[in-house]
């Protein structure tokens, strides 16, 4: 013991103790091993190949017990690695275990290495080895690496719960490294991100920590088996199959979805296959390759030969995964983009059409083609057409359909269809009342039905949900300055508290919105005329643009803008459900903060500027005005009473009493 504390003078005596306690070391060898490093006194920080086998297992057991960065590694004469636990003394020097038994050609890959299974084509090697799959006992699924004999898989394993190293949470142990135990999550990041040892610089797997606390490798640490390379690029991380980088197993992967493809198919899929290969998050990829449905649907497409088209998808079954292609097409730049939600609604307008009794469809026909599908190609063609306004048209349709159907069972043509009919009708369908007075206005433009005929337009209350002037500061100073809060929840609640910006117009806001000046001011367009920001919300907006979290598994398409809060799908927007869903959670109101923003807004603003600088329309901006003006007095007055609390009034009356209508 004393020679190898000469030798390394940065061991303890008790270190040493355990070390040779764990060796074995029979007398004889002991002496063998002291007279060896009498004479070689640096072969304990400097591995000498054709030194005794008990000095190989001594110093195998010092860095098994943490300590391998204070001597040297046992390296194999047959393969070269370190760290390994040399099992046999040849004239070469020490050999592994793996070396000591014969190596064969394996004939999956064809190098001469140790065979450990033979297969029906012949015997393959650790690394080309797949074992076969086993039922698990847990959780009943196949598992390639289920146990023998209690058959279960890696995630029905019971394994110790330990203080994990890097996130300090008690969670299962992954593995047991240098730098101490590691959780599933801190494992994979470790694999997955190789780093420059503080110790040999070279880039690898940080293993461990130096005593500085840099990053330091397997092989530095004593551990070199945790030091792998992928056959083909040669990059230093986790391997995922058969000695092969995720990103090298990503590009065979995806060239074999895509090789049946030719013609002008196989060139149009082109950026499809660079993006998919490109992949911030490889295995995020390759997992969506092996169980996405849509992977499958892409991959007939491209077996297909044709030129990939919309109206080629239009033909297909209307499900999720035909609409995650078009998504994923578009956002590639395979296909042009188009107004989805218009096409939805087109689409369906012909299905539902095509379903109709033949009289109904004679009427209900041109009524949702010539006018609701071409009013919306209108408004599509100013600004993006959204999911909402579709399902709203969608609703008149059906409207319309509904009453052509209560005229049949009535008896009834439009031409016969007299002003108590319609008030009938209109008494036992209260929530049809704007669908189908839309439609009798179409019907008598149109000369089918008595000029005569009159529906009076519902009246929509007034809005009664509104915040205290101080809880809404309240909350815009939360949404300014509490970091808590995710950074898109932020962006949005001041937006919707200081120009009263729906949630709808906030995810489609895109990256080029938003400018800078020389002076340092930031500027958000809504419309037309940019709207100076508060220096608070200009810092956050950059944030976002700059590190935007995309959950995209591909980047989009570089020609199209990248959205402010961008989505799952390359080329969208955050849905509306996980905003709401948000906002929630978080304590933050969308509606009744919307409406105090407009109420002050248009008490401060002329209507028209309101309109100009928030992107609404002048008539809505005057609505907000006129109703300010003749009833935010009385609104106030109930505000005291309810004491500060947010007003969900229901009763609407003192908003139309005669005072307030000579107010207006």
């Amino acid at each position: 013991m004393s020679r190898i504390r000469q030798g390394a003078p940065g061991l303890g005596e008790m270190e040493i103790r355990q070390a040779v306690a764990s060796a074995k070391l029979r007398p004889a060898e002991a002496t063998l091993l002291a007279a060896f490093l009498e004479q070689e006194p640096s072969a304990v920080t400097t591995w000498v190949p054709h030194g005794p086998a008990a000095l190989a297992r001594v110093l195998y057991e010092i860095a098994l017990a943490g300590h391998g960065d204070k001597v040297a590694a046992p390296i194999c004469a047959g393969c070269g690695r370190g760290g390994l636990k040399l099992s046999a003394q040849r004239p070469e020097g020490a050999v592994c275990y793996s070396c000591l038994r014969p190596h064969r050609a394996c004939s999956a890959c064809g190098e001469q290495a140790l065979t450990i299974a033979a297969t029906e084509s012949g015997p393959v090697c650790r690394r080309c080895y797949r074992p076969p799959a086993r039922v698990c006992g847990g959780c009943g699924r196949e598992a390639p690496k289920a146990l023998p004999g209690a058959r279960l898989c890696r995630a029905c394993q019971d394994r110790p719960a330990r203080v994990c190293a890097d996130c300090g949470r008690s969670r299962p142990s992954m593995a047991n490294w240098p730098v101490g135990p590691l959780c599933d999550t801190c494992y994979c990041r470790r694999r997955r991100n190789p780093v420059v040892c503080g110790i040999c610089g070279e880039v690898r797997i940080a293993a461990g920590r130096t005593s500085s606390g840099s990053a330091a490798c397997g092989p530095c640490t004593g551990r070199p088996e945790l030091h792998a390379t992928c056959a083909r690029c040669k990059f230093p991380g986790d391997l995922y199959t058969a000695g092969l980088c995720a990103r090298c197993v990503l590009g065979d992967r995806v060239d074999e979805l895509l090789a049946p493809a030719r013609g002008q198919a196989a060139r149009q899929l082109r950026p499809l296959a660079e993006a998919l290969g490109a992949a911030t998050h490889p295995r995020s990829v390759l997992a969506w390759l092996h169980r996405h449905s849509a992977a499958a649907l892409l991959a007939g497409l491209a077996a297909e030969g044709q030129a990939i088209t919309h109206e080629m998808l239009d033909r297909l079954p209307r499900m999720k995964s035909t609409r995650y292609v078009r998504e994923l097409l578009v956002g590639t730049g395979v296909l042009p983009a188009r107004q989805e939600n218009l096409a939805r609604l087109e689409a369906w307008t012909s299905t539902f059409i095509g379903a109709l009794p033949a009289g109904q469809a004679r009427l209900v026909g041109p009524y949702a083609r010539w006018h609701i599908v071409r009013d919306a190609r209108r408004r599509a063609a100013r600004r993006p057409y959204s999911s909402r306004a579709a399902d709203a048209d969608v609703r008149g349709i059906r409207i319309a359909a509904a009453f052509t159907a209560w005229l049949d069972q009535e008896g009834l043509g439009l031409a016969e269809l007299t002003q108590a009919d319609l008030d009938r009708y209109l008494s036992e369908h209260p929530t049809k009342h704007r669908g189908t007075r839309a439609f009798i206005r179409w019907a008598i433009i149109r000369r089918l039905t008595d000029k005569h005929l009159t529906a009076a337009a519902p009246r929509w209350p007034f809005p009664s949900d509104f915040l205290d002037t101080d809880e809404l500061d309240a909350q815009l100073s939360r949404c300014l300055n509490d970091t808590g809060l995710p950074r898109e929840v932020r962006i949005a609640g001041v937006l919707s508290r200081l120009y009263a910006l729906p949630l709808t117009r906030i995810v489609t806001l895109t990256a080029d919105h938003y400018t800078q000046e020389a002076d340092g001011h930031g500027y958000l367009t809504l419309e037309r005329n940019p709207v100076l920001l508060p220096p608070k919300l200009a810092r956050l907006i950059q944030e976002q643009i700059i590190a935007a979290a995309s959950t995209s598994m591909i980047s989009p398409h570089p020609a199209s803008p990248p959205f402010l809060m961008p989505g799952k799908v390359p080329g969208r927007h955050r849905s509306l459900n996980w905003f709401y869903t948000q906002m929630h959670e978080h304590g933050l109101p969308v509606r009744p903060a919307r409406n105090t923003a407009m109420i002050e807004a248009v008490t401060r603003l002329p209507s028209i500027v309101v309109a100009d600088l928030f992107g609404i329309h002048p008539g809505t901006a005057d609505s907000w005005a006129r109703y300010a003006n003749a009833s935010w007095a009385a609104h106030l007055a109930a505000r005291r009473e309810d004491d500060g609390r947010t007003v969900r009034s229901t009763d609407t009356a003192r908003l139309h009493e005669p005072n307030a209508a000579d107010g207006e």
